[in-house]
């Protein structure tokens, strides 16, 4: 019985999508084909390597001790076909990227450290509020908050970007510079206003600040709440990240408003091929993780 390397994309596309007909959509092929390959494999090693559990496929003891070396496998011929298509060229072309203004910010550092390594790199920006579904075209990558598994396809592929905190900041002038307030149904709150968004997964209710709470204005923007803060008009929830150069802002001791949130970088496996959108993901993720706040 021979080793084929299908074989080995049979088994990763379903370690990573838990199910067979997810891991049948990752790669374009019949259901009842990644079923047959797992069996050949299986029959190739020896020993069985998913166990079937209520909803999904895990790996047995077998499958956990061949996952790394069928992932160096894997990147050592998505290598290969780099290498093959563009021998000796370098990084170069549009990256389209899907992301709200808020993230630009926390981003746009290591675009510009990127392109220098690689000045034959366009970036190409799309702002919005909403998950963006790459599988429609739309995007090569988009960053958005982690997304529970069961919310998103199984056909992405998701890197995780690090975590960064989110908290409850007010403006100084704020009624006559008081920094503190003691309970949050004290504050007056600028909050999301998602009205128009379509993308149910994107919806921030301005009720998520809690039934008591005093919402005086909304905004569908990032930068538009946090210009209404720091004119004194209330509080708002705000990252860490976009406030760190204003000392005009100061955070609000509300454990209840306070959280640290996963960011993520959404693409699909056969983008993630391409030899310039491999290595962005890569180097994004590294310097955002280097710089994550402990």
């Amino acid at each position: 019985m021979n080793f084929h390397w299908d074989d080995v994309r049979y088994f990763l596309a379903l370690y990573r999508a838990g199910t067979i007909s997810g891991a049948s959509r990752r790669l374009s092929v019949n259901y009842t084909t990644i079923a047959r390959r797992i069996r050949v494999l299986e029959a190739f090693v020896g020993a069985r390597l998913f166990r079937k559990q209520a909803s999904h496929y895990s790996l047995t003891g077998t499958g956990q001790d061949l996952l790394a070396t069928f992932e160096a496998i894997e990147a050592s011929f998505a290598h290969f076909e780099q290498q093959a298509t563009h021998p000796g060229t370098a990084l170069q072309g549009v990256v389209r990227i899907s992301l709200s203004e808020s993230m630009v910010r926390l981003v746009a550092p290591f675009l510009a450290s990127f392109q220098q390594q690689h000045p034959a790199i366009v970036w190409k920006l799309d702002m919005t509020n909403e998950f963006v579904d790459v599988s429609r075209g739309l995007a090569d990558i988009h960053i958005f908050p982690r997304l529970a598994p069961s919310y998103i396809s199984d056909r992405y592929e998701r890197i995780s970007l690090g975590h960064r905190r989110v908290r409850a900041y007010v403006h100084r002038s704020y009624q006559g510079g008081r920094s503190r307030a003691p309970r949050a149904q004290d504050i007056d709150w600028i909050a999301w206003d998602t009205s128009q968004i379509t993308d149910e997964l994107s919806r921030r209710a301005p009720s998520a600040l809690g039934p008591d709470s005093r919402i005086v204005a909304m905004a569908s923007s990032g930068t538009a709440t946090l210009q209404l803060a720091r004119a004194g008009l209330g509080a708002v929830l705000a990252w860490d990240f976009l406030l760190t150069d204003d000392p005009g802002m100061i955070p609000l001791d509300l454990p209840e408003f306070t959280r640290n949130v996963e960011i993520c970088l959404y693409a699909l496996p056969e983008t993630l091929r391409r030899a310039t959108i491999r290595t962005f993901a890569d180097y994004l993720s590294g310097k955002l993780r280097e710089t994550e706040p402990s």
